[in-house]
């Protein structure tokens, strides 16, 4: 995943806006959710390490890393698109992307790609797209 991840430079991000932003958030934060055959063990081992590190403390400082990790590369994206309280957003999104990730890769879950896509797609937009007042801007 952190590979991965180290491909998208936030530079990329700078003077993105509307739909070409949202594309551009999207693809990283995919990188995040089991799209694919790959990701989705990576999410399913992941999702059990942390379970893990609930009950066993020799885990807690990986996981405690990693969190740090995907909050510090979501908030500066939002950062350099212009995301007003980029802190705040980014743990709106880590959590809209953690119950996407649980309903996708427990028994309960019924999520798909395509309904990841579009849900976090529909986050992204009224973020990135549509203004404070509900139009687009």
């Amino acid at each position: 995943m952190g590979k991965r991840l180290t491909r998208y430079s936030t530079d990329t991000l700078a003077g993105l806006e509307g739909e070409a932003a949202a594309d551009a958030l999207q693809a990283l934060l995919e990188e995040l959710l089991p799209l694919d055959d790959e990701r989705r063990v990576e999410s399913i081992v992941l999702t059990e390490f942390i379970v893990a590190a609930r009950v066993n403390p020799i885990f807690r400082p990986v996981t405690e890393q990693m969190a740090a990790d995907m909050r510090q590369v979501i908030t500066q994206a939002l950062d350099v698109l212009g995301v007003p309280r980029p802190a705040e957003e980014a743990e709106r999104l880590i959590a809209i992307l953690g119950g996407l990730v649980i309903d996708a890769v427990t028994p309960h879950g019924s999520l798909g790609a395509e309904r990841l896509r579009k849900t976090l797609r529909t986050h992204l937009r009224s973020v990135l797209v549509t203004g404070r007042d509900g139009h687009r801007e």
